[in-house]
């Protein structure tokens, strides 16, 4: 009984390269990343070079 205590505490191995997202990790953060954006909204056709400067 002790040794299955212990088996289940040990952490998993560390993956290859951790600094790299994967595919899952990506798509989350384009829907968070995009969660306020509204497609037609005004000037969303634009980028900001579009724009006339108004200094």
């Amino acid at each position: 009984m002790e040794q299955d205590i212990q088996d289940d505490n040990d952490p998993p191995a560390n993956p290859a390269d951790a600094t790299k997202a994967t595919a899952d990790q990506r798509e989350v953060q384009d829907q968070l990343d995009r969660r306020h954006e509204d497609p037609d909204g005004p000037g969303l056709h634009e980028s900001r070079r579009q724009i006339a400067d108004e200094t």
